[in-house]
């Protein structure tokens, strides 16, 4: 067998690659983007060049890449990957002029495009495989017969040591396994299996538009799954008790939210008290004394974890978050296995989420990760030692595996992997299998024959977000094309693509400014403990940090006259100046999105109330609703024109994009979609140079319930 060098010189067309300097030599390139450039890059692109070129023809598996570049550590080497192979087509394509160099094999790895050439004395002979093994037997042979000389005690100790190492072996490569559970039409989330293992309860939405749990016996895979709960109530996630005997959940009904448990052997439901949401997180200790679930009494403080004795029918809920001036908010926790552990989901601002571990005797916390973005679900491993999560990072979900004393993170690879649940006494998990893809999609207003929405760019990355600027007449958005959420932007026919930040971490909301020289987004502090207000300036590519003291902001805006950003923080609707002066509360209105319509009238949306609103700045206090919330509920996904405002409403079998006049105040259809189409996070922008709107789209699939066998689980 032949076999090149690692370090071997080679070239690409005209253009010379070499490892030992890392650079892309292109001198005698007649095409390259520099006709006499030597270019160094980083030594992790030439490793991953050199090896696509030593595999030259073949598809090399993403997972093959991540091993031999990044030593298999998935968690940096999946979104590196992904990085690498965009800066080597920068630099290679010119050489396929325009086409790719470097091909992307959907669902299997990646090819390089340009036939590699080596020099001979890089070459070496292999000893063939097929000796290679005859020896290692001839030599093992041997070895056995001296082997006879040793005691009987060290020959057992040889046996046994062998026979622990193939069992490892045989779970290090054992591989992965996925049993769908369930297949119904609909979205079924928050999977948990009975402590037992008989039986699968589950969220998923009935017919009659409400939620219900749902109960499959997994020893009878055929059969349809028993709806548990009303029509005329609302339930989406439930705990097992201990002995399997009972469920407890949270059930909406009219508006009003009670914790409850249900015996499975009456079919009697008993409720227990007041609870946040049907989707609020709920779990049960081990051995089913207590209940911790998120919840918020409406004493002031936001909702938080709070536990309740189930031995004491008289006991009240006692809350374990901290209450005032935290910085911080529990979302999602969950007991370990031997009770001694309380994992939990912490959110420090809306883009930025971390998981912490709470000693339940002592209520001394670890923290375990830093600068998550938005956390799907927790679960202990059964050795107790180890926290499986979901996280969604730049727009793709995935499962992970984190250690409470290494704090050593690994991917399981599970793409779409949402709300795990670790299967008792197993070393196997369910979760709800997740995945949505954004676009950016135009729709042309008021044409004579209908039109549908036409997607901006026809690529595989994920695009959202988008706010267009009439003075620059582009298009800002953030994508995920490069393995991070960025700053991009456009033309209008989605042409002339530029990346305008390289931050390798999590950005959000881009905002133009009005005379289109600077564009305002979010992005982590330096802790990843919360996010700032950061503003792009387009033509020099510098980034600057609006001065502010709190933690977390919501989606920014501009000024009229761009001297200044409007965004929600914790104190209400606040003003952040460019000159780096500490920023002005105007008013402690819970602002979701405002946009500025002249230089003194704010339009907002509102998280406590429905409805469109306005205010002065000049006189803030004075605030008038301009649409009654029986036409708008809507937070994000509107825009304001000159004759009135295009906006989402959704219902559970179809949205709408409404239009309200302000001369007529009626509320007018203007394209039907299916549900779920546009995202409550996205966002919504209008083109006045040929009257359309540019909205966020999901490409929305069926979310099932899935068994995983994992050798990382074992």
């Amino acid at each position: 067998m032949i076999e090149i060098k690692k370090e071997a010189v080679f070239r690409l067309g005209e253009c010379e690659v070499n490892p030992n300097d890392n650079s892309l030599n292109f001198s005698a390139c007649g095409d390259g983007e520099d006709n006499s450039s030597k270019i160094s890059v980083q030594p992790k692109f030439i490793e991953l060049l050199s090896y696509l070129a030593r595999q030259y023809p073949r598809v090399v598996p993403r997972e093959e890449l991540i091993d031999k570049i990044w030593e298999g550590n998935a968690y940096v080497g999946t979104k590196a990957l992904t990085n690498a192979i965009w800066h080597l087509r920068k630099h290679l394509n010119p050489l396929l002029e325009g086409e790719q160099a470097i091909e992307t094999v959907r669902k299997m790895g990646y090819r390089l495009l340009i036939e590699p050439v080596f020099d001979e004395a890089d070459l070496v002979d292999e000893p063939d495989l097929y000796q290679q093994e005859q020896a290692k037997v001839e030599y093992l042979t041997l070895f056995n017969r001296r082997l006879v000389t040793v005691s009987l005690i060290t020959f057992i100790v040889f046996c046994l040591f062998s026979v622990f190492h193939f069992y490892q072996d045989s779970i290090r490569y054992s591989p992965t396994e996925r049993q769908q559970l369930t297949s119904a039409a609909g979205a079924e989330l928050y999977p948990a299996v009975s402590p037992d293992g008989r039986w699968l309860v589950y969220g998923s939405r009935s017919k009659n538009k409400r939620t219900s749990l749902y109960l499959k016996d997994l020893l009878k895979p055929t059969e349809t799954p028993k709806r548990l709960t009303s029509t005329k109530t609302s339930e989406y996630r439930a705990v097992w008790h201990p002995d399997a005997g009972a469920l407890y959940y949270p059930s909406e009904q009219k508006g009003k939210c009670s914790l409850t448990v249900l015996n499975l052997d009456s079919n009697e439901a008993t409720k227990l008290g007041a609870c946040y949401s049907d989707t609020a997180a709920i779990d049960i200790s081990p051995d089913g004394s207590s209940l911790a679930y998120i919840w918020n009494e409406g004493n002031g403080h936001h909702s938080g974890i709070y536990q309740l004795n189930l031995k004491d029918k008289d006991a009240e809920p006692v809350r374990l978050s901290c209450a005032e001036n935290c910085g911080s908010r529990d979302r999602d926790m969950t007991f370990s296995p031997d009770g001694r552990w309380l994992a939990i989901a912490r959110r420090f601002g809306n883009i930025s989420e971390d998981i912490f571990i709470r000693d339940i005797e002592t209520g001394k916390e670890t923290r375990l990760t830093f600068g998550l973005e938005d956390i799907r679900g927790l679960s202990w491993h059964q050795d107790n030692e180890r926290v499986i999560f979901s996280t969604e990072n730049s727009g793709v979900r995935n499962g992970y595996i984190v250690g409470i004393d290494d704090k050593e993170i690994h991917s399981l690879e599970v793409e779409g992997m949402s709300y795990p649940r670790s299967i008792p006494n197993s070393n196997e998990l369910v979760y709800s299998n997740y995945m949505r893809d954004y676009q950016i999609a135009s729709f042309a207003l008021e044409q004579s024959i209908p039109t549908a929405t036409f997607p901006l760019l026809q690529v595989e990355y994920s695009y959202r977000n988008p706010d267009y600027s009439a003075a620059a007449k582009r298009i800002v958005y953030v994508s995920n094309e490069t393995g991070f959420n960025e700053i991009w932007s456009s033309e209008l026919d989605g042409g002339a693509r530029r990346q305008h930040t390289d931050l390798k971490r999590r950005v959000a909301y881009p905002s133009w400014s009005h005379d289109g020289t600077k564009v305002a987004f979010l992005a982590p502090d330096d802790k990843n403990e919360g996010n700032k207000i950061h503003v792009l300036d387009i033509n020099t590519s510098n980034i600057s940090i609006l001065a502010t003291p709190y933690l977390d902001h919501n989606r920014p805006s501009w000024g009229w006259k761009d001297e200044m950003v409007l965004a929600k923080t914790d104190d209400g609707i606040t003003e952040f100046y460019l000159d780096n002066r500490l920023p002005k509360v105007i008013s402690s209105i819970n602002m979701r999105l405002g946009k500025m319509i002249d230089a003194d009238k704010l339009v907002f949306t509102q998280y406590s109330r429905k409805g469109l609103w306005m205010l002065s700045l000049s006189e803030p206090e004075a605030v008038s609703q301009i649409i009654e919330s029986k036409y708008f509920d809507e937070g994000y996904n509107w825009v304001a024109t000159d004759k009135g405002v295009y906006f989402r409403e959704s219902g559970s079998r179809y949205q709408l994009i409404n239009f309200w006049r302000f001369n007529t105040e009626l509320v007018t259809p203007i394209l039907k979609l299916p549900p779920s189409s546009i995202p409550r996070s996205g966002a919504m922008a209008y083109i006045p140079n040929n009257n359309s709107l540019l909205i966020t789209l999901s490409e929305n699939y069926k979310r099932d319930v899935i068994k995983l066998k994992h050798k990382l689980l074992h």
